[in-house]
């Protein structure tokens, strides 16, 4: 019996071992750092050009979210100093935003969607690795 509840246990926390998370690089199809919102219920992911941020956001199933009519915010560090972006849907499941920055490896970005997909997270991503 005991056999049995340990495999139905297994079972059940198995979908979560490939969950995307803020301590390792989980790189998405857009080639960015992708990670799991409001845990699990959405995944981002960012991806970063010379002063620009692309994020797409997708459920936890990885179908697109709608991002019409949704808000983000980043605080964007790079280069010892702070950037504050704002981002706007730019259509289905992306949302754009640009700043007075350049990429760099060691970016870190802290992102926080208000109304995306009809929920508000916040998460912290570095999209270069």
């Amino acid at each position: 019996m005991l056999k049995y509840l340990l495999i139905a246990l297994g079972l059940a926390f198995a979908g979560t071992a490939h969950a995307h998370t803020d301590g390792k690089f989980t790189k998405g199809p857009h080639g960015g750092h992708l990670i799991d919102a409001g845990g699990g219920k959405q995944h981002w992911e960012v991806v970063a050009s010379g002063g620009d941020l692309t994020l797409y956001v997708t459920n936890k199933v990885e179908k697109p979210v709608d991002t019409t009519g949704g808000k983000a915010e980043a605080q964007v560090l790079v280069g010892g100093k702070t950037f504050a972006v704002t981002f706007s849907p730019s259509g289905g499941n992306t949302m754009k935003g640009s700043g007075p920055f350049e990429a760099a490896q060691e970016m870190r970005i802290i992102l926080k969607t208000t109304g995306v997909g009809g929920d508000s997270f916040q998460a912290r991503l570095t999209p270069l690795q």
